[in-house]
């Protein structure tokens, strides 16, 4: 179907907004030429992490084993509206719903990791097992990362996009799991790939849609920092659970 193939629905569906307009996700406003999937209006007012939540989520950055310096964020509280709109990029074959998140909320986050910085800088997303990628027909995770990428470009900043990670197991939804078992769920779950033409002193970071205990993405750090040992890791997420 068309929704597999992203590129291609987006031509089309520039081809086609005359005839059949599209509107936003939540509101259901009809979208101006310049919006794809949310309106500003509705972007602007999603849910963000206040100051102590984001700094109890940057505190699990200091379990990674690592000397350099890590953060780990999250954009958006995973309540009402966001809940909808991680629903249908997960579940709802919207794709492009993705890339707005990761260039309006994730980018802004990149932006500030970098300043004052002058290093090579790789974005990479949590991987998704093959059968859960060709039930779903993309990566989620990868759609925001490549929103972000692209925002991130528009400021000026050289960044390149590297799917560091794969999947080693298919490992069960760990939506009913308590920490504890998120922990071990996800142990041996993640390795690098090999051949990725790394610069040993880049800036990383791994992107993924929601997080609860932070499990999946600190597995995946710790496996980037096998492979990667000299380099900077950051964590981002679009939403975190309450």
């Amino acid at each position: 179907t068309i929704s597999r193939f992203p590129m291609f629905s987006k031509g089309l569906s520039f081809l086609t907004r005359a005839v059949f307009p599209q509107r936003c996700l939540q509101c259901n406003v009809v979208l101006s030429i310049l919006e794809q999937s949310l309106c500003q209006f509705c972007l602007c007012s999603a849910p963000q992490l206040d100051t102590i939540a984001a700094q109890r989520t940057m505190l699990l950055s200091s379990t990674l084993p690592t000397h350099r310096p890590t953060s780990f964020r999250s954009a958006l509280y995973f309540t009402g509206p966001v809940q909808i709109y991680c629903y249908s990029l997960k579940y709802g074959n919207n794709y492009p719903l993705g890339v707005v998140l990761g260039r309006y909320f994730l980018s802004p986050l990149i932006l500030t990791t970098l300043a004052g910085q002058r290093r090579p800088v790789v974005v990479t997303a949590m991987p998704v097992h093959l059968w859960r990628r060709l039930g779903r027909g993309y990566n989620q995770s990868e759609a925001l990362a490549r929103g972000a990428l692209q925002g991130v470009r528009s400021a000026g900043v050289d960044v390149q996009f590297l799917a560091l990670l794969k999947k080693t197991a298919h490992r069960k939804s760990q939506i009913n799991f308590d920490p504890f078992q998120r922990w071990n769920n996800t142990q041996g779950a993640l390795r690098t790939t090999k051949k990725k033409r790394v610069p040993k002193d880049a800036l990383i970071f791994i992107i993924d849609d929601t997080v609860t205990t932070g499990s999946s993405l600190l597995r995946a750090a710790e496996a980037v920092l096998l492979e990667y040992p000299k380099a900077e890791v950051h964590l981002l997420a679009l939403a975190q659970e309450l």
